[in-house]
């Protein structure tokens, strides 16, 4: 039976290095061949994905954004979803959570547009071959982008202005990043699990078909749509409880290729 089988990339698939395991690699080629359907999802772009998804030697869908963009490079039958925020929305969230953020970060996929310089979000998002815009949001920001994320303040403890301002635009939330100063705005309709959905869809695979592995709470959705839901060993415990099984290794320790070795030998428990 086809499995679609979809994972999360940072504290996932990759390794603290951003690598994928040679074992984890070449076992899911051999998993691909056989029929099943590897799917990436991310809050990364497209182009922080394609060297993994060419790596990985994959023609399926690709979930970017944590589902607000996901598209196949290979399959045009498949069709394209992508959610953009309107910049005029974005620009009135700017202006009232100015005192609480150092720093804030939209993007299209050609342009970047950004406070001021970051380099931590410049290795997560790969803002290489961007066209890159500097300076206030509420001055630069002239399209619509498919993301917004901001940085708290050193001294800013109580988020609740923040969420209750954001609660005042319709389908609109806001996602803290564990362990991190970072948070971004979603849209409630979309998700890495709306995403899976549809590409199971796309491949007519049932909910009871679908393996997917995180570790961290952007991962829930995608845990509520599938068959199996596989917490990584070294995930957040708030994630675990949503879970399926636990990785019987880390993303340091080959855990994605040892767990799916043994579900597939019917030996996971």
């Amino acid at each position: 039976m086809t499995k679609l089988i979809a994972f999360d990339m940072d504290g996932t698939l990759l390794n603290s290095k951003k690598k994928i395991s040679f074992l984890t690699k070449h076992y899911l080629i051999k998993l691909t061949k056989k029929g099943h359907k590897i799917i990436l999802a991310s809050g990364r772009p497209s182009r922080a994905l394609l060297s993994y998804y060419h790596e990985l030697k994959l023609s399926t869908p690709i979930i970017c954004y944590n589902g607000a963009y996901t598209f196949s490079p290979c399959d045009d039958s498949f069709t394209s979803h992508e959610f953009k925020f309107p910049k005029d929305t974005l620009i009135k969230i700017y202006n009232g959570i100015k005192p609480y953020i150092d720093n804030v970060m939209c993007e299209t996929d050609k342009e970047i547009f950004v406070d001021k310089e970051d380099s931590y979000l410049g290795k997560f998002f790969w803002f290489d071959n961007m066209i890159i815009h500097v300076g206030a949001i509420n001055t630069i920001l002239n399209k619509d982008p498919m993301t917004m994320i901001a940085k708290l303040k050193d001294d800013v403890k109580d988020t609740s202005p923040i969420d209750t301002l954001i609660s005042k635009f319709e389908g609109l939330s806001v996602r803290y990043w564990t362990g991190s100063p970072y948070f971004e705005l979603f849209f409630n309709e979309t998700s890495k699990g709306a995403s899976i959905k549809k590409i199971a869809e796309h491949y007519d695979i049932k909910k009871e078909d679908i393996i997917v592995f995180g570790d961290a709470e952007n991962d829930v959705e995608m845990f509520n749509v599938s068959g199996v839901a596989i917490a990584m060993k070294n995930g957040k415990a708030s994630l675990k409880k949503h879970a399926t099984y636990i990785s019987l290794k880390d993303n340091d320790h080959n855990g994605i290729y040892f767990t799916l070795k043994a579900y597939f030998q019917n030996k996971l428990s």
